[in-house]
């Protein structure tokens, strides 16, 4: 039986959801990939369940131990400031900075099967030293959504988790079946977490990736996708 992302039971796939799920496929991400773009004409924003806006990282300056101010957040739901890159993450060791990244399947999607090895979707990072991240998707026109915003937060040495919302949209440049459409159709959220770890250096990335896929009503799972992610930094060299 499926499930909704908080554990609720849902109907099963009707044939109609899992000829979507296909075409969802089809939406120009690569040769069998990502439906999950953001929204159309990069209209990029924040998606929330209850409409309401992500409550707010506060900086303030805080002594670093030695006499001197470091910037410090406040994060939300937790029990006080953390530093900012603590841990001894810097520019050139930690995930903050610009990357070129890759997914790829690793066979477990469904309804709508990708093959293991199949390239899901490519593009640019640039993840942030307030904990915040967006990217660029080059699987998918600009017209039917290629820009994705996160959070993020390290768990490890050298290890973070992110996540993303993005916005999926059916737009002129959709194939058939259920394409092209003007003007363009709001799918539903799509919900992108990964799993990352730094190699020694700081210049490469590898872990792993999940993409769900709801319709409108938040809780309808359309499409899953996992796999493989890796990274390489960009530098001004």
């Amino acid at each position: 039986m499926n499930t909704s992302s908080n554990g609720s039971a849902m109907q099963p796939i009707s044939p109609l959801r899992r000829s979507l799920g296909r075409s969802l496929l089809a939406l120009g991400v690569g040769a069998s990939s990502a439906l999950l773009g953001a929204p159309a004409q990069a209209g990029c924003g924040w998606y929330s369940p209850t409409g309401a806006a992500p409550a707010a990282w506060h900086t303030k300056a805080a002594t670093d131990g030695k006499g001197s101010l470091t910037t410090a957040q406040f994060v939300p739901g937790t029990d006080g400031f953390r530093r900012v890159n603590f841990d001894g993450d810097s520019q050139t060791s930690g995930i903050v900075g610009l990357w070129k990244f890759t997914m790829v399947s690793d066979g477990s999607a469904y309804p709508a099967a990708i093959p293991f090895g199949a390239e899901v979707d490519f593009g640019t990072a640039q993840w942030h030293s307030d904990g915040t991240e967006i990217s660029f998707s080059g699987g998918r026109p600009p017209s039917s959504g290629d820009v994705c915003m996160g959070v993020w937060q390290k768990t490890g040495a050298r290890t973070y988790k992110l996540k993303h919302i993005a916005l999926a949209w059916i737009s002129g440049d959709t194939p058939p079946p259920i394409g092209p459409v003007s003007p363009a159709v709001f799918v539903g959220p799509a919900i992108i977490r990964q799993d990352v770890k730094l190699a020694p250096h700081g210049d490469r990335f590898e872990g792993s990736f999940t993409i769900d896929q709801y319709a409108k009503d938040e809780t309808t799972l359309l499409q899953h996708i996992g796999g493989k992610i890796t990274g390489t930094r960009v530098t001004v060299d």
